[in-house]
């Protein structure tokens, strides 16, 4: 079986000997020998994809869900959108002079109370790595022409008045990498802090079990949202040559639902309908809303909506047929 040394008798570079000892580390002996195969054929694409693959653990508690109590109420929303039912209808009918909607061809057709989803991931990369380096040593003595330490014999350069040696030493090293940040459930562009603001300023319940049908099903899933994470973290630059281990723990993949009111109007002269959203928390008025179709029709516990199985295996390791572990559920310090 090669080893590192072997590899670098073969002419390999530091960062292939590194990605080759990472897949030895990780990935089962099967994916290790294609991943040698293709670091021989120089293959890029292979390396920048492979290189992202690290052990992802979920800590204790995690995984929760929690619902918004509803502050704003549904007379009040009510009256808010009749408000700007008139603008229900896009930019074009707003700004149009000659054919906009009126009072009288504007009538409702029908209103919800539902549930949006939004995510809170809360998570670090732990990273045991070594480097090689040479560490300059001023020697002092200006009569010195060499130096022995351990027996060991160091010769002494000298540039201008400065004379050093330098001794080739390997750091071994540990490195937290945190990310932090909140997803909107419906992948639409939401304005910065305005999702952490719900957390702080409302209150809310923890479900164990979600019994909320007019909960809108969330368009990011677990394995999706994890692979953000993946791609974020491995992002950070770190100068190896080797790596002990590569961990990322989930400390929260919180799931929230706050309460939204939602007026679908008909434009009875241009056989248009359009939406006006209501927050049923800040009671903010959203002009040209959604009506959203796709809700959770039946009881969804916290383990089946966090569960940790193959598909999500699959965000991490590519044909995830190549079999390794890469989740596992740890308790908090452990």
């Amino acid at each position: 079986m090669l080893q590192l040394g072997h590899l670098k008798e073969l002419g390999w570079s530091r960062p292939e000997r590194a990605f080759f000892e990472r897949a030895r580390m990780f990935l089962c002996r099967q994916v290790a020998a294609k991943w040698l195969q293709c670091i021989k054929s120089k293959s890029e694409s292979f390396l920048k994809g492979w290189a992202m693959q690290e052990n992802v653990r979920f800590a204790d508690n995690a995984a929760k869900i929690f619902v918004f109590d509803q502050v704003y109420p549904l007379a009040a929303a009510t009256e808010q959108a009749n408000k700007k039912k008139l603008y229900a209808f896009g930019l074009a009918a707003k700004l149009n002079p000659f054919k906009r909607p009126k009072e009288e061809t504007v009538l409702l057709l029908k209103h919800e109370l539902r549930y949006e989803p939004f995510w809170h991931v809360a998570t670090k990369r732990e990273v045991d790595f070594s480097r090689e380096i040479n560490y300059p040593v001023d020697v002092g003595n200006a009569y010195a022409n060499k130096v022995v330490i351990n027996g060991t014999e160091y010769p002494i350069t000298e540039q201008g008045n400065k004379r050093t040696i330098t001794l080739a030493a390997v750091e071994f090293c540990h490195r937290k990498i945190p990310y932090e940040d909140y997803l909107d459930g419906l992948c639409r562009d939401v304005k910065k802090g305005a999702l952490e603001n719900y957390i702080r300023k409302y209150k809310l319940q923890e479900h164990v079990e979600l019994q909320l049908p007019e909960a809108v099903a969330s368009q990011v899933r677990v394995p999706t949202l994890l692979q953000k994470v993946n791609q974020t973290l491995s992002a950070e630059a770190i100068n190896a040559h080797e790596f002990q281990q590569d961990t990322i723990t989930v400390e929260k993949a919180y799931l929230y639902y706050r309460p939204v009111f939602a007026f679908q109007y008909s434009w009875t002269t241009e056989d248009k309908v359009g939406v006006i959203e209501v927050d049923g928390l800040t009671g903010e008025v959203i002009e040209n809303g959604q009506w959203f179709k796709d809700k959770i029709e039946s009881i969804a516990t916290r383990e089946m909506m966090f569960e940790a199985s193959a598909e999500i295996a699959s965000a991490f390791v590519p044909g995830s047929g190549l079999a390794v572990k890469v989740i596992e559920k740890i308790t908090t310090g452990s």
